[in-house]
């Protein structure tokens, strides 16, 4: 009873002081801080915004009194400054109506430097850099939770996760401070295991194969660290998601996941819990609001037929745009169509059946109205121009677009990263199109250079790549014009003058010629003296990819001296040669995508012209490049090589140049093929180093990664090959290739050209003949194309 009353009591004295409340108004007659060290008095009256003069107002519960909204946004200012640790606003003493003001601080210390203790699988400089604090700045404890958590992340990303972070604040003099950082970084963790829940109708190990950079640690696999990145662990969950999503699980997602470590704090588990949904399948699709194109050319397009699994990436490319652009969209963008858009709309009609339907709104066509060309300070307007597919009065097409930059990018006179094409609407149907291009050095020094254990071999010249003979000066009229020294062992040289005009009389029609004087000697001595000229042309079909080129050529063959495998005299030679190429290759300094075919007929006298020559030589060449993963850095590159020269009678003369021979880097030497992991031109000769192949075949690949592109072009490759030639048809042995296999490294600096690097091992017994393989060899070139 007694606890009872005096509970009454309480709450009726609380009650009566509630309504005994008074609201009470005061002049500020005077402000004083105390416990500043740093911040100077005047500077926190004023961000206060407290001053003299100004009213105040104070609610009076019995004898208290409790601040108004003045004081308190006062306060609220202080602390938004972030140097106090404490702030108070006291009456310091009243006269009359008004009183005078005490704001007590406690400052935060600050910085005198910062001290770390127990960092080793992280730099005391990295630690510092995640700290960044600068000497002066106000140590406050809200960021000292920030920066731990920094240190942590960091500590994270290295595998360490029972790492411990704390700090000491260790005064110096007033104000100031230096801020310990210890750190325990405990032991290094990786992921042991990676556990799913809910997934039934996906394995586990597809979707731990889907995760590129969260991986469980193996003990067979010693490469992998299999350590737990965060940020890119959240972007592998995406990646689980995209893989339902591929195998038509629309409705997957990721209930819950969870990062720990187990209970001896060894090992990193990751558990992810996922909701599959069911397995989608497409009915029917439907177009609406299409009027240019009928159903069936965009469903053809679109690539889905009825009953099959709802790839939804598949359906997203192919709607909106794939890399060889047979989606629907760029139909119509390729068709002027610049303002069209589409939308899926998906529409549940089982459990795991959909039919979908897509809006079109074709909008406009557009037209070209204008094409306008930034950024080319040497080569002509009208160079670039005959390049581009864009021209004004055609309708807009993304596909001429693409290729127009493909044709630059050709050209090697730009940088292939700065090409840049735009668009700007300047009607409701007609567009403006802009390409901004950054010149480049083309003109190269021309030096190609390779060192084997016959000496230095090689070629020495200049080629002005983007020439013009009207302004030698000032070039850009995308000539081409080249003189060459070529050198090698037993004497050999090549002086060589030529010159080609890419558009002759502004048609893609090419015209140019070449002069060449050759001398040999190695048991017998060999002149070579004549000239071509050459013919080509831009073809049309099959499509605009392949040209025809045709070479006239005219050579004086002067043997003396002979060893016996060429007899001694004088030889004329007239010939015609017929290149048919394609080249769809998308840069030519390190390709990623397309291929390089041509097919090299050559007529030497026979039944048509006259000369003392007589024979017929075919070359194939093919290359091809792919990209892997999509990725354009890393490239996967093949080439194949055949080539066949035979006399029309068995007494016919066929020159030792036209011959084949094989081995090292192919420089300096007559008609030898490159095939690394051999010494230089040891297959297929004689045994005074004569070429004798008649039949070559020859296979390449590589494994390409691009270091860099811009402003010095490397990669890395490793490579395999196999080849040989045959001095008789009856010899050839597809079973008896010279197998090689290495690695290396190349890089293209301007003026030089291409510097090469290879280390290969040869497989098989060539030179010297002693049952063993060939071994490790290494080869240096530079001044050759990629």
């Amino acid at each position: 009873m007694r606890r009872f009353l005096s509970y009454i009591f309480l709450i009726l004295f609380l009650v009566s002081n509630l309504f005994a409340q008074q609201q009470e108004v005061y002049k500020i007659l005077g402000i004083s801080v105390e416990g500043n060290t740093v911040v100077q008095p005047s500077a926190i009256i004023a961000n206060s915004g407290l001053k003299v003069g100004d009213e105040i107002s104070f609610t009076r519960v019995g004898n208290i009194l409790i601040s108004g909204d003045k004081i308190r946004n006062a306060i609220k200012q202080l602390w938004a400054l972030r140097v106090f640790k404490k702030v108070s606003i006291e009456i310091e003493n009243q006269v009359g109506d008004g009183v005078y003001l005490l704001i007590r601080v406690e400052e935060y210390p600050r910085l005198d430097d910062v001290i770390v203790e127990g960092a080793k699988a992280i730099s005391v400089k990295d630690i510092k850099n995640k700290i960044n604090l600068v000497r002066g700045q106000v140590i406050a404890e809200n960021r000292l939770t920030s920066i731990a958590n920094d240190i942590r992340k960091a500590y994270e990303e290295k595998g360490y996760f029972l790492v411990d972070v704390k700090f000491d604040i260790i005064p110096t003099k007033e104000g100031r401070a230096n801020l310990k950082v210890s750190i325990n970084e405990g032991k290094k963790i990786s992921i042991k295991k990676i556990i799913f829940e809910g997934n039934v109708k996906v394995k586990d190990g597809d979707l731990k194969g889907e995760m590129k950079d969260t991986k469980e640690k193996k003990w067979w696999m010693f490469w992998r660290t299999a350590k737990f990145d965060r940020k890119k662990y959240e972007e592998d969950k995406k990646k689980i998601i995209e893989y339902y999503r591929k195998k038509g699980f629309k409705d997957a997602t990721i209930l819950d996941d969870s990062v720990y470590v187990d209970e001896k704090r060894e090992n990193l588990f990751i558990k992810i819990k996922l909701f599959e949904g069911p397995q989608y399948k497409i009915r029917n699709i439907t177009w609406e609001g299409n009027t240019i194109f009928d159903d069936k050319i965009l469903s053809d397009r679109l690539g889905f037929k009825s009953g099959e699994v709802y790839n939804r990436e598949k359906f997203e490319r192919n709607l909106y745009g794939n890399e060889q652009q047979t989606d629907v969209a760029s139909l119509y963008l390729d068709n002027g169509y610049l303002t069209m858009s589409m939308q899926p709309e998906e529409v549940r009609v089982a459990e795991d059946t959909l039919d979908i339907v897509i809006h079109v709104f074709e909008g406009k066509q557009f037209r070209i109205r204008r094409v306008d060309i930034k950024g080319n300070t040497k080569t002509k307007d009208k160079v670039i121009r005959r390049e581009l597919y864009t021209v004004p009065g055609k309708y807009f097409s993304r596909s001429d677009i693409v290729r127009s930059i493909r044709n630059l990018a050709v050209l090697n006179y730009f940088n292939p990263e700065k090409l840049k094409p735009d668009y700007r609407m300047v009607s409701d149907s007609t567009v403006d199109l802009t390409y901004e291009v950054e010149e480049k050095s083309s003109d190269t020094f021309n030096a190609s250079v390779g060192y084997s254990s016959f000496g230095l071999i090689g070629s020495i010249g200049v080629t002005f790549n983007n020439f013009s003979i009207t302004e030698p000066w000032r070039g850009g009229d995308g000539q081409m014009l080249n003189f060459e020294w070529v050198f090698g062992r037993y004497d050999y040289r090549t002086f060589s003058l030529g010159f080609r005009e890419p558009w002759f009389r502004d048609t893609p029609t090419s015209v140019g010629f070449n002069i060449v004087d050759t001398r040999y000697a190695f048991g017998y001595e060999l002149r070579q003296t004549g000239g071509s000229f050459s013919l080509g042309k831009r073809l049309r079909w099959p499509d605009d990819y392949f040209r025809i080129d045709y070479i006239f050529g005219f050579q004086i063959y002067d043997v003396s001296g002979t060893s016996g495998y060429y007899s001694e005299g004088k030889w004329t030679q007239f010939s015609l040669t017929q290149i048919i190429s394609r080249n769809s290759v998308d840069n030519p300094i390190f390709p990623s995508i397309g291929s390089n075919v041509s097919l090299s007929t050559e007529i030497s006298g026979g039944p048509i012209f006259p000369g003392t020559t007589d024979y017929f030589k075919i070359y194939l060449n093919s290359e091809w490049f792919a990209r892997i993963f999509n990725w354009e850095k890393l490239v996967w590159y093949n080439s194949f090589d055949w080539g066949y020269v035979d006399g029309f009678r068995r007494d016919s003369f066929i020159p030792p140049i036209e011959l084949f021979s094989m081995g090292g880097t192919g420089l300096g030497y007559i008609a030898v093929t490159p095939l690394r992991g051999y010494e230089d031109m040891s297959i297929a000769v004689t045994s005074n180093r004569v070429p004798q192949g008649r039949v070559l075949m020859k296979y390449t690949t590589e494994l390409r990664f691009g270091l860099t592109m811009n402003p010095m072009p490397i990669y890395l490759l490793i490579f395999a090959e196999a080849g040989n030639a045959w001095a008789k048809t009856r010899q050839v042995d597809l079973f008896s290739l010279k197998r090689s296999a290495g690695f290396g490294v190349r890089l293209y600096m301007q003026p030089i050209g291409l510097i090469g690097f290879d280390y290969g091992y040869g497989f098989d017994d060539v030179e010297p003949k002693d049952g063993k393989p060939d071994g490790w060899r290494f080869h240096f070139q530079f001044g050759r194309g990629f």
